[in-house]
C-alpha cells in the first residue's frame, strides 16, 4: 500500500520531470504520467501524493495540487448595506416592466 504525504515541488523541468521535497524531507522523483488530472507543477507548489518504491528510489505517484483555503474577513455593515440597495434597485426595476412594460 502506497504511503500518503504532503510536499513542496523543489524542481520540475520542461522535459515532464522533477522532484518533490516531502514534508519529511526525503526527496521524491515525480513524472508528469504520474500527476493527476494533468496539472502542470511548479517550483514551491504544495501538492499531496502517494509514495512508492522502485528500483532507482523513491517515486511520487497520484500527484494532486493541495487546495488553500482562505478565509475571507466578514461582511462588513457597509457591505451589507450595499448589497440591500442593489438588491433594492434590481427589485424596482422588475417592478416596472412588470407593471408598466
Amino acid at each position: 500500500m502506497a504511503k500518503k504525504m504532503t510536499g513542496i515541488v523543489a524542481q520540475f523541468g520542461t522535459k515532464g520531470y522533477g522532484f518533490i521535497t516531502g514534508d519529511d524531507g526525503e526527496k521524491y522523483f515525480v513524472h508528469q504520467k504520474n500527476v493527476f488530472n494533468k496539472s502542470r507543477l511548479r517550483s514551491d507548489t504544495r501538492v499531496k501524493f502517494k509514495v512508492e518504491t522502485s528500483e532507482k528510489g523513491l517515486v511520487a505517484v497520484d500527484v494532486k495540487l493541495e487546495k488553500i483555503v482562505e478565509e475571507s474577513a466578514p461582511l462588513t455593515d457597509n457591505d451589507i448595506k450595499a448589497m440591500f440597495g442593489v438588491l433594492l434597485v434590481f427589485q424596482i426595476i422588475i417592478a416596472y416592466f412588470v407593471f408598466f412594460g
